[in-house]
């Protein structure tokens, strides 16, 4: 690798260099600095490397010049060529070949790409481009460490096929295996790969749940826990290159009866069908507390059919035309009358689409949502649910953002700071998760640094995505407000970055736009520090902009901190009873 020269290196180590913020209404739109010459030894499946890089003022962020020898290197181990042509870094991988050019903000270059915090740029005449810009590239994930790193391939999907469980990873992976007492349960640790799966969990309908979760980071280890009963059992079996797989042998399958059974006759008193932002949903109303059974056909059925029993259809059949590019039609109808009474919804579609199962606005009704996207991978064709809302019981780390040394966005007119608000938020939004039967914990309740007075930018996050991890969190939610340099700019934004972040994300934005009001940013995948750090599930909340005038007031007010906090809330009721609790349709 060329080495900068000496009158170069002094002068980023003595002054910094300071860039422009990404874009003008970005996530706390901000100056970043390019710090002093460093060196990373990066740990990568074939082996390691020494880096010389420049650190920047982000979190665990580089920037290593586009000729350095080890990019080839890097690209060769996960099958991808990595060149730069003089004007663009190629990276080619068959017959797919991907560009990114200095000054580019999202990749690949499309509204839908990823944000970059840091772009690629010409540092004394020589192009760099960011580290992080490797794991879309190759298909992995990097985690920094002080001065060590881990470049690891990803897991991108676990699943039952037939009568085998299968894993698939973006490069060969090994693993090991043992088994657990009381309950019984049959582990697998993958180590060096990173789960990056839509769901942390698989439901089988004779098996139960099988759990995924990130055992370890930096190094990785991924580890999946298959329940064992009585006539279950695993062993390895051969599969395809980057894939892992394990032979399921199960008892005979027994005939059971729906839960619902036990439950008292009731009355579907209303059906309301509507379209909804990228779909349908169909809500319908009881008298009291119901249970029911879903079942999904596979092709070329398509049909969705949800069963309600004992109870009775007030009023006759029911029969609704959609417009949507998936769903075609919807029937409401008693399908057997007493003793064995049940109503029955069929909705017709014309391909699989994803399909949602949550309580209503009130304790006994139920809103079944057709988006019109394909359905999350999963092998669930069938399941249970209830419209009565249970106690949650999970644990989840809320995060007020900022705080202490670091006040985060300020509004000089009103007097009031990101730090400050974001605790309100917060504090309200833990009372009402608390009252839902959440275990709550906060990773600060007062105006402190998490970490201690003085601590790096990465130390901080870092104490942050600590209390979630060693509390053992579920959820992890960071709440912030936003900030830009024109005062134009406003709306909401929910962002994530790893596959099991999106769903929770997904929940979190629609309800949070509902609770407001305010113009929708999006979803947006970015590699924030809290993001790309924790194990678990978790967000970033950009709450409205403190920078425009009119979000600045409305975020000083008592009364709006509370709808956000009521939107985050009931956003989580939704994931909860979708994800953490239930057999649903939402695969």
């Amino acid at each position: 690798m060329r080495k900068l020269p000496l009158i170069a290196l002094l002068a980023l180590f003595a002054f910094g260099l300071q860039l422009a913020a990404l874009a003008q209404d970005g996530p706390e739109a901000q100056e970043i600095t390019i710090k002093s010459p460093t060196r990373l030894n990066l740990k990568y499946p074939r082996g390691s490397l020494t880096l010389d890089l420049l650190a920047t003022s982000l979190p665990d962020e580089f920037l290593i010049p586009a000729s350095a020898p080890e990019l080839a290197v890097l690209g060769r181990c996960f099958g991808v060529s990595l060149s730069w042509d003089g004007e663009a870094l190629l990276a080619r991988k068959g017959s797919l070949t991907q560009r990114l050019v200095l000054g580019q903000q999202r990749f690949p270059d499309e509204p839908t790409g990823r944000q970059l915090e840091l772009v690629a740029q010409e540092v004394e005449g020589q192009p760099h481009l960011p580290l992080s810009i490797l794991e879309d590239l190759l298909g992995a994930r990097l985690t920094v460490q002080g001065k060590n790193a881990w470049l690891e391939p990803l897991i991108r999907s676990v699943k039952i096929d037939a009568q085998r469980l299968v894993i698939d990873s973006t490069l060969p992976v090994r693993c090991k295996t043992f088994s657990l007492r009381e309950p019984d349960r049959y582990v697998i640790d993958i180590p060096g790969a990173v789960l990056d799966t839509g769901s942390n969990k698989i439901e089988h309908p004779r098996l139960g749940t099988i759990r995924l979760g990130q055992f370890e980071l930096g190094p990785a280890v991924s580890r999946i826990v298959v329940p064992t009963a009585p006539g279950v059992s695993l062993r390895p079996a051969s599969g395809t290159p980057g894939q892992l797989a394990f032979h399921l042998s199960l008892p005979a399958e027994r005939p059971t009866a729906a839960p619902a059974q036990a439950f008292p006759g009731e009355k579907i008193t209303s059906v309301v069908f509507e379209p909804m932002v990228g779909g349908h949903r169909l809500v319908l109303s009881a008298s009291g507390p119901i249970q029911y059974e879903w079942r999904r056909y596979k092709e070329p059925d398509n049909r969705f059919v949800l069963d309600i029993p004992k109870t009775a259809l007030v009023g006759t059949k029911q029969d609704f035309a959609a417009q949507g590019s998936f769903l075609q039609n919807v029937r409401v109808s008693q399908f057997s009358a007493e003793p064995a009474a049940v109503v029955r919804v069929v909705m017709e579609l014309s391909r699989p689409a994803q399909t949602r199962l949550t309580p209503g606005d009130n304790p006994n009704s139920l809103v079944i949502e057709v988006l019109d996207q394909a359905p999350i991978d999963s092998t669930s064709n069938q399941g249970y649910g209830a419209t009565s809302f249970p106690k949650i019981g999970g644990v989840i780390c809320i995060d007020a953002g900022h705080g202490g040394s670091d006040p985060g966005a300020i509004n000089r007119a009103l007097g009031v700071c990101e730090a400050d608000i974001t605790l309100d938020i917060c504090l309200r939004l833990t009372e009402i998760l608390k009252r839902d039967g959440w275990n709550v914990v906060m990773t600060r309740t007062q105006d402190v640094d998490v970490s201690w007075a003085g601590s790096s930018a990465s130390q901080e996050l870092g104490a942050r995505v600590k209390v979630a991890q060693d509390y053992g969190a579920d959820l992890f939610v960071s709440v912030h407000c936003n900030s830009a340099a024109g005062a134009g700019a406003n709306g909401t934004s929910v962002h994530y970055y790893k596959s099991s972040d999106y769903l929770l994300a997904q929940e979190l934005h629609g309800n949070l736009l509902s609770a407001t009001g305010r113009a929708n940013r999006g979803i947006q995948k970015n590699r924030f520090y809290v993001l790309s750090h924790s194990r678990m599930p978790s967000v970033l909340i950009e709450t409205a902009f403190l920078s425009n005038t009119t979000e600045g007031k409305l975020l000083n007010t008592p009364e709006y901190r509370q709808r956000i906090a009521e939107g985050i809330a009931h956003g989580l009721r939704q994931y909860a009873s979708r994800y953490l609790n239930r057999t649903t349709a939402n695969r």
